[in-house]
């Protein structure tokens, strides 16, 4: 029987850890959808107006950048990898949003321009202005 060097094991743990990230608490399948397979639109909950929807994919966002004080903005993450849409000064978090997830955000109540990051990838940044 073969032994396996140092750096063979250590690959090989890193690997099973990595897999093992791919699941989360209670999950059971990994995740089905690609970054290029559209999100299906909850039934559960009517589908957000035109223009108030946050995409996330190809380590971007896109669509809303502006809303209404203490609009509900819907955030769609249809792309590969874990994000989240948190505001710099605080005011707003998805929390963590797995590929294929949706969440929301509240705007905040008092107008101006928001900038927001995501918190795994911090390079992942844009803005959104609250009118008033």
């Amino acid at each position: 029987m073969k032994r396996l060097t140092p750096t063979l094991a250590i690959c090989a743990v890193v690997a099973g850890l990595a897999v093992i990230g791919l699941f989360r608490s209670g999950d059971t399948d990994p995740p089905t959808v690609a970054a290029s397979e559209p999100v299906a639109a909850s039934t559960s909950t009517p589908a957000a107006p035109t223009g108030s929807v946050i995409t996330i994919a190809s380590f971007s966002y896109s669509g809303a950048d502006s809303g209404q004080p203490g609009a509900t903005i819907t955030v769609d993450n249809v792309d590969g990898a874990p994000h989240t849409v948190t505001a710099r000064d605080g005011s707003f978090d998805t929390g963590l949003l797995q590929p294929g997830e949706s969440g929301s955000v509240t705007l905040p109540t008092e107008p101006g321009t928001y900038e927001y990051f995501c918190a795994l990838h911090p390079s992942m940044v844009s803005t959104i202005t609250v009118t008033g």
